[in-house]
C-alpha cells in the first residue's frame, strides 16, 4: 500500500511539474513563424491558401540541409547569421532526429508569400521558386521513407495548385559535382505532367 502510495504522489507531483514547465504561446513576431502540418491528412486549401495568387510561383526547387538533423529553426538560426533574414525556404521536411520524421515546416517567406533565400548567393535567379528543403545530407545518406512521401505529396500539390510543369520542378540535392542518394528518377516519374 505504501509503494502504491508513493506512486500515485510522484505521478501526481509530476504532472503538475509538466503542466506549470509547459511553454505557453510564443508572442507574436518573436522568432521565426513556421506551421507544422500533415500533408496527407490536410485538403490542398490548408496546404497551399486559398488567398495565392496562382500565377505567383512558377518552380519549386528542392534543396537538402547537408546536415544529418536539424529543423526549420535550426535552419532560420543558420540564415540570420548568413544574412537571409530568417529561413530562407518556404517549406521544411524533417528527418526525426531534430523535429518528427515527414513532418511540413511551413516558413514565414510561404506565408507571407515573399521570395525565398535559399541559394548560396544573394541574387536569386528564379525569384518566382518555391522552395522546399529536405533535412538531412544527399551525399552522406538517404532521406527517410517519411520525408520523400511527403515532398511527393507537397510537390504535386503545389503543381496542382499553381500550374507548375514537371520541368519546372528542380531536385539541386547535395554539390553539382557529387553523386548523392537521392532517387531522382523515381521523383521525376511521381510529378504531375
Amino acid at each position: 500500500m505504501l509503494v502504491l502510495g508513493a506512486l500515485v504522489v510522484a505521478m501526481t507531483v509530476t504532472s503538475g511539474m509538466l503542466m506549470v514547465l509547459e511553454p505557453g504561446p510564443i508572442a507574436s513576431g518573436a522568432g521565426v513563424a513556421l506551421q507544422s502540418i500533415d500533408v496527407a491528412s490536410q485538403s490542398q486549401d490548408t496546404l497551399v491558401q486559398t488567398d495565392v495568387e496562382q500565377a505567383r510561383w512558377g518552380s519549386i526547387v528542392i534543396h537538402d540541409s547537408r546536415t544529418p538533423q536539424g529543423s526549420a529553426m535550426t535552419l532560420d538560426h543558420v540564415h540570420r547569421q548568413l544574412g537571409r533574414g530568417g529561413l530562407g525556404y518556404h517549406f521544411v521536411i524533417d528527418n526525426g532526429p531534430g523535429a518528427d520524421d515527414g513532418k511540413i515546416e511551413v516558413g514565414s517567406r510561404w506565408s507571407g508569400q515573399t521570395p525565398g533565400s535559399f541559394f548560396d548567393h544573394q541574387a536569386e535567379p528564379w525569384p518566382d521558386a518555391i522552395g522546399i528543403c529536405l533535412i538531412g545530407d544527399g551525399e552522406r545518406g538517404r532521406f527517410t521513407e517519411a520525408q520523400l512521401g511527403q515532398l511527393v505529396r507537397l510537390v504535386q500539390q503545389l503543381q496542382q495548385r499553381h500550374g507548375i510543369t514537371k520541368e519546372s520542378v528542380f531536385a539541386q540535392i547535395g554539390s553539382q559535382t557529387a553523386t548523392t542518394s537521392f532517387p531522382d528518377a523515381w521523383f521525376r516519374q511521381q510529378l504531375l505532367n
